[in-house]
């Protein structure tokens, strides 16, 4: 009896030692910084609300109203999204961090933009000419890496 006794022990000790060595790994080396990071997400095939443009903060959407977005399609190279009122698409080229909008065209709906923010959001995608992703920020820049308008964003799903 002795004998079947002192291998259980045995397995047992070793199963416990392993578990505790296994606990002490998992914790030693992570810091706050590394749990709390956000990894980038992707410039294409990523849903891009507009927050902020040159001349400041978008307004909110109101009833009825699309937010202003774009969504590059990687695999034509084009542009697709909203206004804030009319939808737009196009194409752009991209080369590294340098990006280029071409032929963006937009629907023609009348909508209220007392504050001019689609003439606004469209310049700064026709100035744009650099792009940085900070997390789930982007910023499309102009020249002289001179920030057009601010980017968050979106998981659909």
């Amino acid at each position: 009896m002795t004998s079947m006794i002192k291998p259980l022990g045995y397995t047992l000790g070793l199963g416990l030692a392993l578990t505790l060595a296994g606990c002490a790994a998992s914790t030693g080396n992570s810091s706050p910084a590394d749990d709390t990071a956000t990894p980038d997400v992707t410039l294409a095939n990523t849903y891009w609300k507009l927050t902020t443009l040159e001349q400041g903060t978008v307004a909110a959407t109101q009833d009825n109203e699309r937010e202003a977005h774009f969504v590059l399609h990687e695999e034509e190279h084009r542009v697709a999204g909203a206004t804030g009122c009319n939808q737009l698409m196009g194409s752009y080229t991209m080369n590294g961090e340098q990006i280029a909008f071409k032929q963006v065209a937009t629907t023609m709906m009348a909508c209220p933009d007392s504050q001019g923010s689609e003439r606004a959001f469209l310049n700064a995608l026709n100035q744009a000419s650099g792009w940085d992703i900070d997390g789930e920020t982007l910023t499309l820049s102009g020249e002289n890496n001179a920030p057009l308008a601010h980017f968050e964003a979106v998981h659909l799903y």
